[in-house]
């Protein structure tokens, strides 16, 4: 168990380095990005040079910038465009554009913020079912170990709900309001141009539909069945999440600290749910992480304007 921890902690450690040290993220691809750059500064009536004395950046990386040769990090957008005398946010945020997946769930510039308090709604929802659930999640992850007979472990406590009805109608409504707490995260990667945040989220709604159906089948199987999908469910959302924190962490220059909190949570939480020993763990970060969420749902409903 103390070397499994240990290889965990690197891990996080490892995805930290390389997120701080290494990702590069902007609202626009080249060279679309250089050529906007460069109208701005045209329209200011300033040359290279006379950018280069404003911001302190190297006159080189000005051109390779603004010829398209190199992506910039959204910190060296932001520079040039205060040297510039202009607002990040209104340069490329003030119109919304079509997402991937716009069409499958609905979003229109005139829905975006129905979309966001139908989601916070549901996320609440989600968060106060959650309890019943990672009580059941905790109680049977924890008698889980590497000699562990699989056809030997009692999945009884699926009737600690009182019943196998209210089981499946608390599944239903878990479902539901997972959905659509997830489809204001599709919805935020969309607005943010956050592609990897809009698939993660995207791809949690479509597996966790398919989990849960699946252990609401499996009460009339084998036990040992219920707990192979307990397990696939904990490895799949744990690679998932660690992705999806990845992406949340990338909206730190929209949104500010909040999302390096949420980020680097569910980060760690998804390391705990993959490693399955360490799953209990990871539920126990759930609860406050589900309560990050959607205070980050909140603070990006609050910058979308109501018309």
């Amino acid at each position: 168990m103390s070397g499994t921890i240990h290889v965990t902690l690197l891990f996080i450690k490892i995805i930290i380095i390389n997120i701080v040290l290494g990702f590069k993220f902007t609202i626009m691809k080249q060279p679309l990005l250089g050529k906007k750059i460069s109208d701005l500064r045209k329209q200011k009536g300033l040359t290279q040079e006379d950018l280069v004395e404003k911001c302190n950046i190297n006159v080189r990386t000005i051109q390779r910038i603004e010829s398209g040769e190199t992506t910039p990090r959204v910190y060296t957008i932001k520079t040039i465009l205060n040297a510039l005398g202009l607002d990040y946010e209104k340069v490329f945020e003030g119109k919304y554009e079509e997402g991937k997946f716009d069409k499958i769930l609905r979003f229109f510039p005139s829905n975006l913020r129905q979309v966001l308090n139908v989601s916070l709604i549901a996320g609440i929802v989600y968060f106060i079912l959650g309890f019943a659930e990672t009580a059941f999640y905790a109680t049977s992850l924890s008698s889980v170990s590497s000699e562990t007979n699989w056809s030997d472990l009692p999945m009884n406590n699926y009737k600690s709900y009182s019943s196998n009805t209210v089981y499946i109608i608390i599944k239903i409504i878990s479902v539901i309001s997972f959905g659509f707490f997830m489809r204001g995260f599709v919805l935020v990667g969309s607005y943010y141009k956050n592609y990897l945040v809009e698939l993660m989220a995207f791809l949690m709604i479509i597996m966790n539909t398919i989990f849960e159906i699946s252990e609401i089948v499996s009460i009339n199987f084998d036990d040992s069945l219920g707990y192979f999908i307990l397990i696939s469910k904990a490895i799949t959302f744990g690679i998932i999440m660690i992705f999806f924190g990845i992406g949340i962490l990338r909206l730190k220059l929209h949104l500010g600290d909040l999302p390096v909190a949420t980020g680097v949570l569910e980060i760690i939480t998804g390391v705990c749910f993959s490693t399955v020993f360490l799953s209990a763990i990871g539920l126990i970060i759930l609860l406050p992480l589900e309560l990050l969420e959607l205070l980050l749902l909140y603070k990006v409903l609050s910058k979308i304007p109501s018309n």
